[in-house]
C-alpha cells in the first residue's frame, strides 16, 4: 500500500513539472537494462540523482520512484532511509517545497537510526537543518544541526570529514544568522581547513563567502571585498543551486551596506532568477526583499512598492498560518515519536521482568513442593522462600517506578501541548510590535508625533501581553518540574481545586497528542471553601492523572464501539467539603466496569486494559496513596453508563 500511494503521488506531482530527461538517461536505461541485481540497480540509480545535484540538472521523477521501489522491494531500513532523504531533497532543492521536505526527512530519520545508519541519520539532520534556515527557524535549525553533530560517523569512516564539514559549515551560516560575527568567523575557519582536506570545491567555495559576510559583518570592508572576489571567481564552477543562494544572499547584503546599489541590482536578479528557476519561494523571497531596498536606496517608489507588494505576497505563502502549523505538527510529531519509542521500549523490558517473574514464580513453587515432601529439608525451604520474598519486593518496586515513568510520560506530553498556546501569543505579540516599531520611526521621521504615542501606547500593551504569557509559560515550566521531581513525602498546603483542574487539563491534552481527532468535553464544580489542605502534591497528582486518565480511556473506547450513533464523551471533576473531610470525585461517561469484576480494581497488577497497555497498578498506587493520606477511594459503577471513583481526604 504505501508502494502505492508513493508511486501515486509522484507520478501526478512531478508529471507536469520535470522537464525532459538528459541525455545521460538513455546510458543509465542501458544500465539498468543490464543488470538485475537491485542492490546494483540501486547503486546506478543513486549515483545518477549525485551527478544531477552536483551538476545542477534537475532530477527525473521517474529515478526517484525507482530508488524507493527497490528500496520496499529489499524491505531495507537502510535504503528506505536515503530514498527518504533523496526524495525530500528533491521537494526541497527543485520544488521549494519545505514542508514535504521536512514530512520525507522526518521519515527517514527512525529508519536510519533503527538501520543505525549514522552517515544518514547526520545527513537528514543537516538537510532539515538548511529548511528550518530558509524558513528563518534559527532556533530549530540550530537544535537539529547539533543533533546531526551528535550522530557523525566514525571518525575511522572515509565520510567523517564530508559529513563534519557540513556541520560546520552550517553553525557558521546560524551565527552570520544570529549577528554573531565572531562565532561565525571561527566556524568559517574551520570550515575552510575540514573543506580542504576533503577536497571539495563546493565546501571551499562556501567557507570562502562565509568568510567574507563573517568579515563583512565585522565591518572590515576592505577584507570581506577581496575576500568576497575570491568567491566570485570560484563561482561559475560551483553547480549547487542552494550555495549559490546562500552566497548571492550575503554578497548582496553586503553591497547594499557598502552603498554599491548597481552592482547589488545585477544580482539581485541573479537570485531572483534562481528562485525562479527552482520554483523556490524561500528564494524569491530573499531576492524581492532585496530588490525593495535597491529601489528604496535609489528613491524609485514605484519600484520599491511593487517588490514590496511581492515579498509580503510570498511571505504570506510561506508564513501562513496553515504552514507554521503543519511545520509546528511535524516537529511535534517527532518529538511524540522519540517519546513513544522510548515508552515502547520501557514497556518491553517491564514484560520481560513481569516474564522473569512469573519464571522465578513457578521454580520457586516448585522447588517448594519438592521440599514439602521432604521434612528434613523444611528449614532450608524457609530460607529460599525468603529469599523469593525479598526479590519478589524487589521487582515490585521497580513495576511501580514504571508505572511512575509511564505517569511521567503522560504529563509531559500533556504540557508540551499546554505550553505551545502562550508560545504562540508571545511570538504574535512580538511580530506586530516589530511592525509597529517600524511604523513608529516612520512617523517619527514625518513628525506625526501624536501617531507616535498612539503607536507607543499600543506597543506597551502589546509587551504588557507578551510579559502575561511569558509568565504563564514561565509557571507551566515550573509546574512540571514540580511534578516530576521525586516525592519529598511531606505533607504540604496544597490548593486542591487548582491540582485537580490543571491535572484534568495535562490529561486531556496528552491524550489528544496521541491522537488529534480525540473530543471530550471537560466538566467542572469546585467548591471555593475548601482552601488548602496539607497533602503531598506529587502523590496527590499521580492519583489524579491515573484516574482521569483511565476516565479519558474509558471514554475513547466507548467511542470507538459507539461510531455513527449519538455519543458525546465526557469527564467530570468536582470538590466539595463534607465536614471535617473533603470529597473529590472524578466520573466519566464510558462503558462503566462490570460488576463481576469491580472488586478487583484495586488489586495489583489487575487490568482490564489489552496486554502491553497497562500494568494493573495504576489504580492499586492510588488506592495506597490516598489509604496513607488518612483517606479513602471509592468506585460507584453501572456497566454501559459510566463510572465515578470518589477521593476522600481530611481536612487537615
Amino acid at each position: 500500500m504505501l508502494k502505492l500511494i508513493t508511486a501515486i503521488i509522484f507520478c501526478t506531482t512531478f508529471t507536469f513539472n520535470c522537464p525532459a530527461q538528459h541525455t545521460g538517461n538513455d546510458s543509465l536505461q542501458a544500465l539498468l537494462a543490464s543488470t538485475s541485481q537491485p542492490l546494483q540497480r540501486f547503486d546506478l540509480i543513486r549515483k545518477e540523482l549525485e551527478d544531477n545535484l552536483t551538476s545542477s540538472r534537475n532530477i527525473d521523477s521517474s529515478l526517484c520512484i525507482q530508488l524507493l521501489d527497490i528500496a520496499q522491494h529489499l524491505k531495507s531500513d537502510s535504503l528506505l532511509a536515503i530514498s527518504y532523504n533523496w526524495i525530500g531533497s528533491y521537494f526541497s532543492f527543485y520544488k521549494g517545497d519545505n514542508i514535504a521536505a521536512l514530512e520525507y526527512y522526518f521519515k527517514g530519520i527512525p529508519l536510519a537510526q533503527k538501520a543505525n545508519d549514522k552517515r544518514r541519520i547526520s545527513s537528514l539532520y543537516f538537510d532539515i537543518t538548511l529548511v528550518y534556515s530558509q524558513l528563518k527557524n534559527y532556533a530549530a535549525a540550530f537544535d537539529n544541526n547539533i543533533k546531526g553533530g551528535e550522530n557523525l560517523p566514525e571518525k575511522s569512516s572515509p565520510m567523517y570529514d564530508y559529513m563534519l564539514v557540513q556541520y560546520q559549515r552550517n553553525f557558521s551560516e546560524y551565527y552570520l544568522a544570529v549577528h554573531n560575527a565572531d562565532s561565525a568567523l571561527y566556524y568559517a575557519k574551520l570550515t575552510e581547513v575540514t573543506a580542504n582536506r576533503v577536497g571539495a570545491r563546493t565546501f571551499v567555495f562556501s567557507s570562502v563567502f562565509l568568510t567574507g559576510a563573517a568579515y563583512a559583518m565585522a565591518k572590515k570592508t576592505a577584507m570581506a571585498d577581496s575576500i568576497f572576489k575570491k568567491a566570485i571567481a570560484i563561482l561559475p564552477l560551483v553547480k549547487l543551486n542552494p550555495l549559490r543562494s546562500s552566497f548571492y544572499n550575503k554578497y548582496i547584503q553586503f553591497l547594499l551596506n557598502t552603498s554599491r546599489l548597481a552592482d547589488a541590482k545585477i544580482f539581485c536578479w541573479k537570485l531572483l532568477d534562481l528562485g525562479n528557476t527552482n520554483n523556490s519561494n524561500p528564494i524569491r523571497l530573499q531576492a524581492v526583499g532585496y530588490m525593495q531596498q535597491v529601489f528604496d536606496s535609489l528613491h524609485q517608489t514605484d519600484s520599491a512598492y511593487y517588490y514590496s507588494r511581492q515579498q509580503s505576497k510570498i511571505s504570506a505563502d510561506i508564513f501562513s498560518e496553515g504552514n507554521i502549523n503543519r511545520i509546528q505538527a511535524l516537529s511535534f510529531h517527532e518529538k511524540l515519536r522519540s517519546i513513544e519509542e522510548e515508552a515502547k521500549q520501557a514497556a518491553y523490558r517491564n514484560q520481560v521482568k513481569q516474564y522473569t517473574l512469573v519464571v522465578v514464580l513457578l521454580f520457586f513453587i516448585l522447588i517448594g513442593l519438592l521440599l514439602h515432601r521432604n521434612n528434613r529439608q523444611r528449614r532450608k525451604a524457609n530460607t529460599v522462600l525468603k529469599t523469593t520474598l525479598s526479590d519478589l519486593k524487589s521487582t515490585q518496586s521497580q513495576l511501580i517506578q514504571s508505572e511512575k515513568m509511564a505517569s511521567l510520560g503522560e504529563l509531559t506530553a500533556g504540557i508540551a501541548h499546554e505550553i505551545q498556546n502562550p508560545l504562540n501569543f508571545v511570538n504574535n505579540f512580538s511580530e506586530v510590535n516589530k511592525e509597529l516599531m517600524a511604523e513608529m520611526n516612520e512617523e517619527i521621521e514625518k513628525g506625526n508625533y501624536g501617531e507616535v504615542k498612539l503607536i507607543a501606547k499600543d506597543i506597551t500593551a502589546n509587551e504588557e501581553k507578551i510579559n502575561h504569557h511569558g509568565k504563564r509559560a514561565d509557571a507551566i515550566v515550573k509546574g512540571m518540574l514540580q511534578h516530576s521531581r521525586q516525592s519529598s513525602g511531606i505533607k504540604e498546603p496544597t490548593n486542591i481545586n487548582a491540582l485537580a483542574d490543571e491535572y484534568l487539563r495535562l490529561s486531556y491534552h496528552g491524550l489528544r497528542a496521541k491522537d488529534n481527532s480525540f473530543n471530550a468535553a471537560l466538566n467542572s464544580s469546585y467548591d471555593p471553601s475548601i482552601g488548602n489542605i496539607k497533602v503531598i502534591p506529587q502523590d496527590i497528582g499521580r492519583v489524579l492523572l491515573n484516574l482521569f486518565n483511565n476516565a479519558f480511556y474509558a471514554v475513547a473506547e466507548k467511542q470507538k464501539k459507539t461510531a455513527g450513533e449519538e455519543y458525546r464523551p465526557a469527564v467530570s471533576v468536582s470538590t466539595k467539603k463534607n465536614g471535617d473531610k473533603i470529597e473529590l470525585t472524578v466520573s466519566d461517561n464510558g462503558n462503566g466496569i462490570p460488576a463481576a469484576i469491580k472488586e478487583k480494581i484495586f488489586q495489583p497488577f489487575f487490568t482490564t486494559k489489552p496486554t502491553g497497555q497497562g500494568t494493573g497498578l495504576g489504580l492499586s498506587l492510588s488506592y495506597d496513596i490516598v489509604k496513607a493520606h488518612g483517606g479513602e477511594l471509592q468506585v460507584e459503577t453501572k456497566e454501559g453508563e459510566g463510572s465515578k471513583f470518589i477521593i476522600t481526604l481530611p481536612l487537615n
